[in-house]
């Protein structure tokens, strides 16, 4: 079959990959759409350790086209050219510490999807019938591409739900998870929440104004932005601070940023070390959050309520034989999502 390679060194487009043969329990899918996301272009610029060869890509949708004959026969009929998405944690033993106590995307034995064994980057993907979830009619197969990182936005809440005394939420970096997480806390419909946004491409601020945002500071334009944050909290700092930027160094920034016994929550997955202020952290009381899967049943649920916008973050589309165009393409800060049709 047709496949995108990371081989160690450079991603590469082959046509003589083996198939996948169905396990146990598991759906053959002919991938129609894969997202390309900061951890892909970790993991290609070689920040994030994998085995190679490995086919990347686990934000994907497609059609399912086999199904493990022990399934019930039901159940095959049912799932047959079923659209469908896929979680990425995959292995799940349920019976480690983690898997008993409700966190099974965190078991011992959990390989992830492009990341820890091949991806969705190929014509076809074998995957456990218990990951995969159906995709709205009325959702294109680029659109559910989406899924995954909106499982994640949601899941910036879902670790540190956000409180009476959270007034102000700063959103560092306006890419495609900064943006999903800003249309996640819009659609909470929470009263006298001041949400602000830094960013620093100008394209990006423009799409953040149509998805309904007031308060954006661009990076670029001012001199301090520890000073520019204060001055939209009271001169107190950030209650909390969202870091979606993709760059180590943006949490220097960031813990600036925020008020004493504030809250930092980081998304981002750049692979590479930040140079923080660990004293600064503690003197000032300031709780650290991190989170990265995310619940898809309320990702899709969000997106059957209307209240994301998924279309604008739609950047560019590539065919599987232009990928190394394709990662060429989501590097550029001018474009928030790249996806690839397989």
């Amino acid at each position: 079959m047709k496949a995108a390679v990371f081989d160690g060194n450079k991603i590469q487009y082959k046509e003589d990959i083996n198939n996948p043969i169905l396990k146990d329990n598991q759906v053959l899918i002919k991938v129609d759409s894969v997202g390309i996301c900061g951890t892909d272009i970790a993991i290609v610029d070689g920040n994030l350790p994998v085995p190679v060869p490995i086919i990347p890509g686990h934000e994907f949708s497609g059609t399912i086209i086999d199904i493990d004959k022990n399934l019930d026969k039901n159940l095959q009929n049912d799932l047959l050219k079923t659209r469908v998405t896929s979680e990425i944690n995959t292995n799940i033993c349920g019976k480690c510490y983690f898997c008993l106590n409700k966190m099974p995307t965190h078991c011992i034995y959990r390989k992830a999807l492009g990341i820890d064994i091949n991806g969705a980057l190929a014509e076809k993907i074998a995957i456990n019938y218990s990951l995969i979830h159906h995709i709205p009619d009325d959702l294109s197969f680029e659109q559910a591409t989406f899924i995954e990182p909106l499982a994640a936005a949601i899941q910036t809440f879902e670790i540190m739900p956000i409180k009476s005394e959270d007034k102000n939420i700063t959103i560092f970096g306006l890419g495609k998870l900064g943006l999903l997480i800003f249309q996640v806390l819009k659609s909470m419909k929470l009263k006298n929440i001041n949400i602000i946004l830094v960013g620093k491409h100008k394209n990006r601020i423009k799409i953040a104004e149509k998805l309904g945002a007031k308060n954006i500071i661009n990076y670029n334009e001012v001199e301090n932005i520890s000073d520019e944050i204060a001055k939209l909290t009271n001169e107190i700092g950030t209650d909390i601070a969202i870091d979606a930027t993709g760059s180590a160094k943006a949490l220097i920034e960031i813990i600036k940023s925020t008020r004493s016994r504030g809250k930092i929550h980081i998304k981002s997955t750049h692979g590479t070390l930040s140079p923080i202020n660990v004293t600064d952290l503690v003197v000032r009381e300031i709780n650290i959050f991190t989170s990265r899967c995310g619940p898809f049943h309320k990702a899709i649920e969000l997106i059957n309520s209307g209240n994301i916008s998924l279309e604008p973050l739609i950047s560019k589309i590539f065919t599987l034989d232009k990928i190394v165009d394709a990662f060429k393409s989501a590097k550029s800060k001018d474009i928030l999502k790249v996806i690839v049709k397989v």
